[in-house]
């Protein structure tokens, strides 16, 4: 399939790379808590202030989103506790074990860390839009509502294009529901990305190749963690949903982005870049992170 000469590749490409350079900044700064869900978790608890939010709260929006069931939602509440970005309580504001009806409160380990990677971010939003959005002033909730609607925003692009690329494979309703529950992930998308950033799609000059199980693995460990035999399943399923192509580099399995799926991400990055420039100058002059105190 030619490239579609009405998709604006270098508006693509700024989208990508902030995108893929945004997962890069979290991993910095919440290392291991690299699942949708954490992302929430810490977003929800930054953003609710000193008497929390209700566990339920949270997993009503990752349901709607993902449709992750409460007892993921509770583990991924407790890695976010494991890791000491925040505290579980019952609603007498008690230590307790987390569950349904618990409390999530941030600790300063939050704040500080949050906003050392609000600092970055908006610091990379800059650099790549050409707006003065990184100085230092108090963080308002505001802010942080700006960030967390444009990831939802995007969130919901990806969705779309995701079932669009796996309905072109003519799946059954029933697998492109399976498709379409791990196609939402981080992982899926960080692989697909992966691909998409070494291709013709994402700027990369010629020659363009396929890249091979293992080296999709070593370049993936540390965002994923995910061993060799993991990677092999969600490639082979990328093949099945239509976004790989399977070949072959010196004897071993290798895949290269489909056409279909190089234009269909190369179109939703595209339109992702003016939401970029709006959010950055939205922010600019106005709304900056400073490292919260800790106490």
């Amino acid at each position: 399939m030619p490239r579609d000469a009405a998709v604006p590749m270098a508006d693509a490409e700024t989208a990508g790379r902030f995108l893929t350079d945004y997962h890069g900044i979290w991993q910095r700064y919440f290392p291991g808590l690299n699942k949708r869900a954490h992302w929430h978790v810490i977003f929800a608890a930054r953003t609710g202030g000193s008497e929390g939010v209700a566990c339920r709260t949270i997993h009503r929006a990752l349901y709607g989103a993902y449709g992750t069931d409460i007892r993921t939602c509770i583990e991924r509440v407790k890695d976010c506790e494991r890791e000491g970005f925040i505290r579980v309580v019952d609603p007498a504001y008690a230590p307790c074990q987390a569950s349904a009806g618990c409390l999530i409160v941030p600790t300063p380990r939050l704040f500080e860390h949050f906003d050392r990677h609000g600092l970055d971010t908006f610091a990379e939003l800059s650099a790549l839009c050409g707006e003065r959005c990184g100085e230092s002033v108090t963080v308002e909730e505001e802010t942080i509502c700006e960030l967390f609607a444009f990831f939802v925003a995007y969130d919901q692009k990806w969705r779309e294009t995701s079932e669009f690329v796996a309905r072109h494979k003519g799946l059954t309703p029933v697998y492109l529901s399976d498709a379409m529950d791990h196609l939402v992930t981080y992982q899926y998308w960080a692989i697909v990305m992966l691909l998409w950033g070494v291709s013709a799609f994402g700027g990369e000059p010629p020659p363009h190749h396929a890249l091979v199980i293992d080296e999709i693995n070593s370049r993936m460990w540390d965002a994923l963690k995910l061993g060799h035999l993991a990677i092999k399943e969600r490639v082979d399923n990328l093949i099945r949903w239509g976004f790989f192509a399977e070949e072959t580099i010196k004897k071993h399995k290798a895949v290269s982005l489909t056409a279909l799926a190089g234009e269909a991400i190369s179109k939703n990055l595209a339109e992702t870049k003016p939401r970029l420039v709006d959010l950055c100058r939205r922010l600019a002059g106005r709304v900056k992170f400073a490292v919260a105190a800790q106490g």
